[in-house]
């Protein structure tokens, strides 16, 4: 089991954009030095909700002052940018963090961000296919030319070329039980957060990504599955409720930006008003039980092994900087998990693998 954090970078009341992007980057040297496996990077526009709007430039910042960290984007919207654009600077953070990256990459949702930058959201999923079809042919390719909808390119080069063989992983963002079904089938790797969604459902999504991997030859033992879920690590009923209440003020924050039923596209519109109205249905006591992993070391532990058996999930990202959390209480959050569930799962890893050693040599 891998361990990672995330953050959104939004502005909290009494707070300002500076301090966010400082503190972050201090609580990304903290994560890496506590022994988390990654860090993941969210890319917004245009509002507070998050103000990161190119994650692979403040990636490079943080390749200089960690060691180990693996440095995720979770996700950079591929419809906003240039696919070339996007494998340069991919390919010059490979090299600058010694291979430590992993790009997740996806549609986006947010009506405000299309319109800031011209972009029609009705071309958002046609846009994303081609962007992800340029960014692997610029990553694997020394020389590829393409003809598409949107971009005619013809002997095309991206320097500096990745350290990576091939490219850093690309990890797509997915969310509908067609997406599951349809990477698995195509052997691509996924990244998902799925806030509120029954486990019922997450272990369906999960399964019809297996099958389809299994069907199609792939060797799902081979990917990462990737679970994202707001954390906090502690004991005591006061940090527990404040914790909540924080996931609980996020929660009504994300039913300001998801589009309208007017803004949505058409075959996503019905999904949007159930978040919205879900959203409007929240309450602390519902939050602290369904809007996340909360309570003492010994219960985030067997949430996270609940998941694990109900969902295979191999990577666990905790959002541990809630938005409008206390930060010595996250702080002191990020420090429980790395001290007390990260080495529990490291003893099991290391317990599996003496057996193995022990069945082998006899």
């Amino acid at each position: 089991m891998k361990f990672g954090i995330m953050n959104l970078f939004p502005v909290a009341e009494g707070t300002s954009d500076h301090e966010v992007l400082r503190e972050t980057l201090e609580e990304i040297e903290l994560a890496d030095q506590l022994g988390f496996d990654s860090v993941w990077l969210a890319e917004h526009h245009f509002s507070k909700y998050g103000i990161l709007g190119n994650p692979l430039n403040l990636a490079m910042a943080i390749a200089e002052r960690t060691k180990r960290i693996t440095i995720g984007t979770a996700v950079v919207v591929l419809p906003l940018h240039h696919p070339l654009r996007l494998a340069e600077d991919i390919a010059a953070l490979d090299v600058l963090s010694g291979g430590r990256v992993a790009i997740g990459v996806g549609r986006g949702y947010q009506p405000a961000e299309f319109r800031g930058f011209g972009v029609p959201l009705e071309e958002s999923k046609r846009r994303y296919q081609e962007s992800l079809e340029v960014l692997r042919l610029a990553l694997s390719q020394e020389n590829f030319s393409y003809h598409g909808e949107f971009f005619q390119l013809d002997d095309v080069t991206t320097y500096p070329r990745p350290l990576t063989a091939g490219g850093p992983p690309i990890l797509q963002g997915t969310v509908s039980p067609d997406s599951f079904r349809e990477r698995g089938a195509r052997g691509e790797a996924i990244i998902t957060s799925p806030n509120f969604t029954p486990l019922g459902i997450m272990q369906k999504n999960f399964n019809l990504y297996r099958t389809a991997m299994e069907e199609n030859g792939h060797d799902i033992t081979q990917y990462d599955l990737p679970f994202m879920q707001q954390v906090w690590c502690g004991e005591g009923e006061e940090g527990l409720h404040e914790a909540a209440q924080a996931a609980l003020n996020y929660y009504r924050t994300v039913g300001k930006v998801i589009p309208g039923s007017k803004e949505a596209l058409e075959q996503e519109r019905s999904y949007y008003e159930a978040v919205a109205k879900n959203i409007k249905l929240l309450t602390l006591e519902k939050t602290l039980t369904h809007g996340g992993n909360f309570g003492s070391p010994q219960k985030v532990i067997e949430t996270i092994e609940m998941l694990r058996e109900q969902l295979g999930i191999t990577h666990y990202i905790c959002w541990l900087r809630i938005p409008s959390l206390d930060r010595k209480t996250a702080l002191k959050s990020m420090e429980e998990f790395a001290t007390k569930v990260i080495p529990h799962f490291r003893a099991q890893e290391d317990e599996q693998a003496a057996s193995s050693t022990e069945a082998v040599a006899g």
